[in-house]
């Protein structure tokens, strides 16, 4: 009799000593179980896109392509010098020399002789003697022969007397305001921007040359696109109502691309979850560069796009955003993601400092010890991603297979969350092996 009483005591002492571990050990995947969409069941167009195959933009794309006349506009100044009358002299006095203008050490252009000739507003100048005219749009050659002719006709130069030297001093400028996000700038690695206020000249007054100014390609802190905010094409009396307009578009207008079906019901209450539209307002005043493109497809990139005009707005933007976040046995973390290639999910546990054999694990299946004696180890990953509605979805990968199976080993993108847990089974194993050491030896010897 006592040794069925002695009996029933051992079993009620196990059950709740195995009812407390269950509790205390965290098996989070029994009492607490998280769902996901399994990989194979998700379409590619979810699974992510790999960048490693992507290649650099062709910098000359960046750039203005080469003009072999220039042309005159608003705000060039040319060097003017007329015998006789640019500057005056009598007839029988002796000339006087022109003066030699000698360019800056920035400047690219050759030295003149002459005097400063500005080209006001609408493209007009004005001499001695002469009508405001318009030279806008004309050359160097056609401007000296439209003088000339203009001097002749109202007879002021007479025949014989020596064409007008005409040539240019100093070109136009387009004063552009670039915003950078590189920590290897002057304003430290706090994440802060930099911020430039550039002067480009006529022929230079595009992407490249403004990246250059600024400190070069985009780095490592930055993404690998260009944004250029066209704000010289918006009229000043339609600002606020075009900005209002752009800001008050709704996230996810639009439809799917064709051939993209879904078939999982998480995807299946929002039809805008996923949208792509090329009819934005912000198409029309902003202008997004990719610096890398994957090959057969290259951006296209017009002249127009690259060409900056007073008031234009050059932004590379950072990538503080480009993150993946871990957590459950991998612990609570953020680490950034390679911008030129690519991360899978083995890669990303790796890099958050943890194996699939050699898990630290932070409760469940009764710890390292259990490991250290041949436990479990978890191979159940749970990725929370986000759709470009806001809304999350959970995808089911599981390490044991993606170790085998490169399907199954997917990409990490910008956002994911990752939540390493022990499968059922697993924690039951280990909860079994955690078991017997800590009570079947004892009861081993007892007996």
């Amino acid at each position: 009799m006592d040794r069925n009483i002695r009996q029933f005591v051992t079993l009620w002492s196990l059950s709740l000593c195995a009812l407390l571990a269950i509790l205390n050990t965290g098996c989070t995947s029994v009492l607490s179980p998280v769902t996901g969409i399994p990989v194979f069941d998700l379409p590619d167009a979810l699974l992510g896109v790999p960048k490693s195959e992507q290649v650099p933009v062709p910098v000359v794309l960046l750039a203005r392509p080469h003009e072999e006349k220039y042309l005159l506009g608003e705000g060039d100044i040319l060097s003017v010098y007329i015998d006789g009358v640019l500057p005056f002299s009598a007839p029988n006095s002796p000339p006087t020399p022109p003066p030699v203008n000698m360019p800056s050490d920035q400047s690219f252009l050759k030295p003149s002789i002459g005097y400063p000739i500005p080209v006001q507003e609408g493209g007009l100048v004005t001499l001695p003697l002469l009508a405001p005219f318009n030279v806008s749009g004309l050359t160097l050659e056609q401007a000296r022969d439209e003088i000339s002719r203009r001097y002749r006709d109202e007879e002021i130069l007479p025949p014989g007397v020596n064409y007008p030297v005409v040539s240019l001093m100093q070109r136009r400028s387009h004063t552009v305001t670039v915003i950078r996000f590189n920590a290897q700038t002057a304003v430290g690695s706090d994440g802060t921007a930099a911020g430039y206020t550039i002067d480009l000249p006529e022929r230079r007054n595009d992407v490249l040359n403004a990246l250059m100014e600024s400190g070069g390609l985009p780095g490592f802190n930055e993404r690998n696109e260009v944004v250029i905010y066209k704000t010289s094409q918006i009229p000043a009396e339609r600002r606020n109502e075009l900005m209002s307009q752009l800001l008050a578009q709704p996230c996810g207008a639009g439809s799917h691309p064709q051939g993209l079906h879904f078939d999982h019901e998480v995807f299946a209450t929002d039809a805008n979850c996923i949208a792509y539209d090329n009819q934005l307002l912000e198409k029309q005043f902003i202008i997004r560069i990719p610096l890398r493109y994957y090959p057969g497809q290259m951006p296209h990139i017009r002249p127009s796009d690259v060409t900056l005009q007073t008031g234009d707005i050059v932004m590379v933007e950072s990538r503080e955003t480009e993150l993946f976040y871990t957590g459950g046995l991998l612990g609570g973390g953020q680490f950034p993601l390679p911008r030129d290639y690519d991360l899978d999910v083995l890669g990303a546990i790796a890099l958050a400092g943890q194996g699939i054999v050699s898990s630290n694990t932070r409760g469940g299946g009764g710890g390292g010890l259990i490991q250290g004696i041949g436990g479990a180890s978890p191979t159940q990953l749970y990725i929370i991603r986000k759709l470009p509605c806001g809304r999350t979805y959970n995808i089911a990968v599981d390490l044991q297979v993606a170790m085998n199976n490169s399907r199954e080993n997917i990409l990490v993108q910008p956002g994911d969350t990752l939540i390493l847990r022990y499968k059922p089974q697993e924690e039951l194993v280990n909860f079994g092996i955690g078991t017997f050491f800590t009570f079947g030896i004892r009861e081993l010897f007892q007996d």
